[in-house]
């Protein structure tokens, strides 16, 4: 990337983006709860088109030493009415057959209310079974309704936590690895200070708006993981999302610039519609390995 890939309209702020998330506002708390019985195709969607994409990547300034380090990326499960607990539970299970060393949950875990998460507890819980633990970031679903803390005691309560300006030092292999969450673009108040005060600049940075990721470049951020776009949910064949969240045109995959990288997905659930087309859902295995000594 160049960083001049931009929209001329910023979809992170701006009065299209406030009528945007009152409309979703609307639609999920109000709307789809009375047509769920009816039409709620999306966890037949999500059984039959959901796929693990797997990649390799050496960001430079990864800590040298220790073996590859398998992360299991999962970004806008998006609980609620479009999903059924025993579909995400068949999903999760398999995932952590992957045997993966850390898990990262990157943000919108709920759609609408805090409260949508609580019957799929059960279901996300064995994400806390890999190695070096599940570790989560707050996406803006995450801040529609209710309270922000208890989305956060919840997660807690199976094994997963959520770093909101935080970071973590994991010791894979010998190595000391830093891992941190930054809190939302959007709805949230991220603190580069706050991430950066206990163990200085991560390695590995969970931020749920790939927009973040020119920031974290600067700042000498190796590898950055996120979601938020869902791919565009909605794509015509070898064509741009129809609607685009990242202002940077970040929209899925993996990206470099500088010496930094980025990870996109596209994620797991669906919001607004309960669909994909073009853009079919997905969690991501990620092996990260120190680059050659001679390439750094």
């Amino acid at each position: 990337m160049t960083s001049r890939e931009r929209r001329w309209l910023n979809p992170n702020t701006g009065p299209l983006k406030l009528l945007e998330r009152n409309l979703d506002i609307l639609v999920s708390r109000f709307l789809y709860p009375h047509l769920e019985r009816v039409w709620n195709p999306y966890s037949w969607l999500l059984e039959r088109r959901f796929g693990l994409t797997e990649a390799e990547v050496s960001p430079s300034g990864w800590p040298p030493g220790g073996n590859r380090l398998r992360m299991l990326l999962i970004s806008d499960i998006h609980t609620g009415i479009f999903l059924r607990p025993k579909t995400l539970s068949t999903i999760v299970t398999s995932l952590m057959e992957l045997h993966p060393d850390v898990v990262a949950v990157a943000g919108d875990l709920v759609t609408g209310n805090v409260s949508e998460l609580v019957p799929f507890l059960d279901a996300l819980a064995p994400l806390a079974s890999a190695r070096l633990g599940a570790w989560g970031c707050m996406g803006n679903h995450d801040y529609i309704g209710g309270d922000p803390e208890e989305l956060r005691k919840h997660l807690e309560g199976i094994g997963l936590r959520i770093l909101r300006n935080e970071s973590v030092r994991l010791t894979h292999s010998g190595t000391s690895v830093v891992l941190a969450g930054i809190d939302d673009l959007v709805m949230g108040q991220p603190d580069w200070t706050a991430v950066t005060a206990q163990h200085g600049i991560p390695h590995l940075l969970l931020a749920h708006n790939p927009d973040h990721f020119y920031e974290a470049a600067a700042r000498g951020v190796p590898l950055t993981l996120s979601g938020h776009t869902h791919g565009g949910q909605i794509r015509l064949p070898h064509g741009p999302p129809i609607i685009r969240q990242s202002r940077f045109c970040l929209d899925e995959g993996a990206y470099a610039f500088g010496a930094s990288l980025l990870v996109v997905s596209r994620g797991l659930g669906s919001v607004g519609l309960p669909w994909r087309w073009g853009a079919d859902p997905e969690a991501l295995l990620v092996d990260i390995v120190a680059p050659p000594t001679d390439a750094r």
